[in-house]
């Protein structure tokens, strides 16, 4: 199964760019041009990973990375920027950004941080599963 990728950004070119390339490499990919379709979309629909904008019309980037953070947890977010200072990039990832990428940048660039984002949630999946499975193994009522 592929996965599922949102493209948010007020600028087409680098929209559909981005949209085109993403499919060329497998991915099923959506773009919007603002962050409050986004926002629809991401409660509407289930997202492997998020990448949007920093500078978008309707809510700032940051605004739009928090309120997906309130509904989904798991979703991978990244931040792209032709603005990037270190405090942004700081400021995002401890908002809860996975990574964060600098415009103008190659879209090999931006698929092999996807690959290690969806990497890392996978495995993050994984582990939690496992947890899981082992407290329910050792759980008090198992006790002989």
């Amino acid at each position: 199964m592929s996965s599922k990728v949102l493209i948010v950004d007020d600028e087409k070119l680098m929209r559909i760019s981005l949209e085109s390339q993403l499919k060329k490499e497998g991915y099923n990919v959506k773009s919007v041009d603002n962050a409050i379709d986004g926002l629809k979309m991401v409660k509407s629909e289930e997202y492997d990973v998020v990448v949007t904008d920093l500078r978008l019309s309707g809510m700032s980037g940051m605004d739009f990375l928090k309120e997906i953070k309130k509904h989904n947890q798991e979703i991978i977010v990244v931040i792209m920027t032709a603005y990037g200072t270190l405090e942004s990039a700081v400021s995002a990832i401890k908002e809860g950004a996975y990574d964060y990428i600098a415009k103008p940048f190659s879209t090999d660039e931006l698929i092999i941080k996807l690959q290690r984002a969806l990497y890392y949630k996978n495995t993050t999946a994984e582990v939690n599963r496992l947890r899981k499975e082992i407290q329910s193994e050792f759980e008090f009522g198992n006790i002989i």
